[in-house]
């Protein structure tokens, strides 16, 4: 475990598959774009992982399966197309999420290939894009339904019946 990475800390061990937790990979050659993606997402809630070609993201998929990968198109379509395939060979049973232009051939034929391969695909997010064009477009999806309401607990205060029960899911 010495030989460990500190950015591999963040990846998806510590959280089962659909849990509370969403887990998303974000897939784009652009460091820049993954950057910006992973802190938005984990603004969010989410714990996020970063490939930025079909190898590192066959890796991940090998790894732990997330609930949700996100493929920029920086890379041109030949690259996305690999990485829908392999999600669909693969058997992914995720959501995809396809960043790109709104009226480009390319992301129309990414999304009608993802479609063609039975993927659970959202709603293209159309560059450019804001944090909250993000948050919007995943919220809901990613979102679980079946949270209790939170309450705040302050530890230095006594607590009335001097106990405190925690709940985490297992699931």
């Amino acid at each position: 475990m010495d030989d460990q990475r500190p950015e591999d800390a963040t990846k998806f061990a510590a959280f089962p598959r659909h849990s509370v937790v969403p887990c998303v990979c974000v897939a784009d050659p652009r460091q820049q774009m993954r950057t910006f993606l992973a802190e938005t997402l984990q603004d969010l809630g989410c714990v996020t992982c970063e490939c930025a070609d079909v190898a590192e993201l066959g890796a991940e998929l090998d790894l732990r399966p997330p609930d949700l990968v996100v493929i920029g198109l920086a890379a041109g379509g030949i690259e996305a197309c690999e990485m829908v395939e392999l999600l669909a060979a693969k058997e992914f049973d995720g959501k995809m999420l396809v960043l790109g232009p709104r009226v480009s051939p390319m992301v129309a034929a990414i999304r009608e290939l993802g479609a063609k391969l039975g993927l659970a695909m959202l709603p293209l997010l159309p560059t450019p894009f804001s944090q909250t064009d993000l948050r919007n477009c995943i919220a809901a999806v990613l979102a679980p339904n079946d949270l209790p309401p939170t309450q705040s607990v302050n530890a230095a205060e006594p607590s009335p019946v001097n106990t405190l029960e925690l709940w985490y899911p297992n699931r």
